[in-house]
């Protein structure tokens, strides 16, 4: 029913020494309807249930007639992430995939697809104890009872599909394009999508949202390498109240036009950018004035002696704040050598034993202001001005973006997401970084010297690749067997697919799928006409990104621009034509023109739907 982020490994199924029988199709309805399973019965069975984080009550939510999903949204819904993160947390950790471009519910972000193998007999038990569990009745015989405390307003799996809107049907047949055999999809009604339900918040709902939602939940402040937030006007709170103590204006917790005034005079007098914002440079220098507190997450060690031998969290800490070392929370030999050429380096006793001086060095590399040390392109690299910000899973915004463009392989739609995780693991394995996923000023680094700053043209344009993620596989050929990167790619543009970057069966037959849809042979070999045909499937715009248009402007190009953004097609840019770009332009963050060039043809493909 959807694309997925690269494959993670999957566990076995928790406490499997009770396990139930293999099924086969159409066993899931019947097990629903002969034996529901209620929480005590599913942990009697070997399968623990989850904790409500708050009590639930003897109410029940309403459950709302079908939710279906109409926008093109960007963002994911905090109750598919939160029931997503719950299941991983209660069952082992799997992919899972929620946000789809103009995919129904998915495209709303409050569609969950948690990865699990219905041809796993040890996988299959533990999704039947899941859905069981969820649609069967409670204490009181009310049918589809935890579903609903969820929100969830359908289930479907292993060719079964089971509605909390009708549970007399139980659970029926399905017979959409996916069997559901490799994933459970969950669909949240709005209520459950933004955590209403009596799960999440203690109290049924009883007046169900209708939707639809246009506004993203607040979005988590980034958090620097200092360890405070990065902030701007707008931004409230106590870290703001912090900082306009240092400042010397009011202390409202309000970031106003005002505080940035006199932030910026406070940057200027301190020998940093006045750039009005509480960035990784302020806090810092903030930080090592003894102005406000370290919030480095080092400092709870500074009294920590550690050296050869030494295992657990502090070493683990060490080895990830001081680099190039397998983060194992064992101080062996290299850990040891590690320290010795860090301390030389520092000018240090040469010991191998990390104390609290070898600790406050770490403190300070840490949240070091990046202009302190650029490197030969800081100072007029793009990048710079997001090298003292660090980003992780379900970061977003203008800097994911930013990274996203830079790293390349990935839709750059400013949410850090498992997929973008992987691909700055890749990266940073690939330049001899700790690999942890999150980018830190060592992998902006990387990427700035990596990345040449963008040419401009004798007009001062910005120069705008025309490339996309294909491009760089167009003369590799795939086929059943090969493996990697290449074939992530792959598996991302077909969709339905598990992209684990392995060239199976699966991938083989919907590679002659596409191949036929398209009037290709249909060998499932993947060679430069298919990777054509799937990028011109992926980028329907692609032909035109080259081509600038504008008001009075004429002829196919404008057709192929209307039609994408659903106005009459006439090949006519006029007055109409031009206020739909600006408003793509607006949503997108650029500079609202009206001219359509390669960023702005960009944008309204990222809005077409699939």
């Amino acid at each position: 029913m959807s694309s997925h982020p690269p494959a993670l490994s999957l566990p076995s199924s928790p406490r499997p020494q009770r396990r139930f029988p293999a099924r086969t199709v159409g066993a899931v309805s019947a097990s629903v309807l002969a034996f529901p399973l209620a929480t005590a019965q599913a942990e009697a069975a070997g399968y623990p249930t989850p904790t409500p984080p708050k009590p639930l009550p003897s109410a029940l939510d309403v459950a709302p007639p079908y939710q279906k999903g109409t926008q093109c949204l960007t963002y994911n819904q905090p109750g598919a992430v939160a029931f997503a993160k719950m299941l991983n947390a209660t069952y082992g950790s799997r992919t899972y995939g929620i946000l789809r471009h103009c995919a129904a519910e998915h495209g709303e972000g409050r569609a969950l697809d948690w990865m699990i193998n219905a041809n796993n007999a040890e996988q299959r038990a533990l999704a039947n104890a899941i859905t069981r569990w969820l649609a069967a009745p409670d204490s009181k015989g009310r049918p589809g009872a935890m579903a609903k405390r969820f929100g969830i307003n359908y289930i479907i799996w292993n060719r079964q599909m089971w509605r909390a809107y009708d549970t007399g049907r139980g659970w029926a047949p399905y017979y959409g394009v996916s069997p559901h055999t490799d994933h459970i999809h969950f669909s949240f009604n709005w209520d459950g999508a933004r955590m209403r339900s009596s799960w999440w918040s203690g109290t049924a709902v009883t007046s169900p949202l209708t939707g639809p939602y246009y506004n993203p939940p607040p979005a988590v402040p980034t958090i620097t390498a200092s360890g405070y937030p990065f902030l701007e006007q707008g931004a409230e709170g106590p870290d703001v109240a912090l900082a306009q103590k240092v400042i010397g204006v009011t202390a409202d917790g309000k970031f106003g036009p005002v505080t940035a005034t006199a932030l910026g005079v406070w940057q200027t007098k301190h020998g940093l950018t006045a750039t009005k914002k509480l960035d990784n440079a302020t806090w810092s220098k903030m930080v090592s004035l003894g102005l406000v507190p370290s919030r480095s997450p080092l400092q709870q060690y500074v009294n920590v002696v550690l050296k050869r031998g030494s295992t657990g969290t502090a070493v683990k800490a060490l080895q990830k704040a001081i680099g190039k070392l397998t983060v194992d929370g064992s101080y062996g030999p290299a850990t040891e050598t590690r320290v010795k050429e860090y301390q030389k380096a520092k000018g240090l006793t040469v010991n191998g034993v990390t104390d609290s001086k070898v600790w406050k060095a770490l403190i300070a590399d840490a949240t070091a202001p990046t202009q302190t040390a650029p490197s030969p392109t800081a100072s007029t690299h793009p990048l710079a001005k997001y090298a003292g910000i660090t980003l992780k899973l379900w970061s977003k915004g203008e800097a994911v973006k930013a990274l996203q463009k830079a790293i390349g392989k990935l839709t750059v739609d400013g949410s850090y997401g498992p997929a973008t995780e992987a691909r700055v693991k890749e990266y940073q394995k690939a330049k001899g970084l700790t690999v942890n996923g999150i980018t830190d000023a060592k992998v902006w680094k990387a990427l700035m010297a990596d990345t040449p700053v963008t040419p401009t043209t004798t007009s001062g344009s910005t120069v705008t690749s025309l490339a996309t993620e294909f491009t760089a596989y167009k003369s590799t050929v795939l086929k059943q067997g090969a493996t990697g990167t290449a074939v992530k790619v792959l598996q991302r543009g077909l969709g339905g697919l598990v992209v684990d970057g392995s060239f199976g069966s699966l991938t083989l037959a919907a590679v002659k799928k596409f191949q036929t849809s398209k009037g290709l042979t249909a060998t499932g070999v993947v060679d430069a006409k298919t990777w054509n045909a799937l990028e011109l499937k992926v980028h329907p715009l692609l032909p035109h990104w080259g081509t600038v248009l504008k008001r009075g402007s004429t002829g196919t190009a404008v057709k192929a621009l209307q039609k994408a953004l659903r106005l009459t097609v006439d090949g006519s840019f006029g007055p109409a034509t031009e206020a739909a770009v600006k408003s793509v332009q607006a949503a997108a963050k650029l500079t609202q023109t009206g001219v359509v060039g390669t960023l702005t043809w960009k944008a309204v493909e990222a809005r077409m739907p699939r």
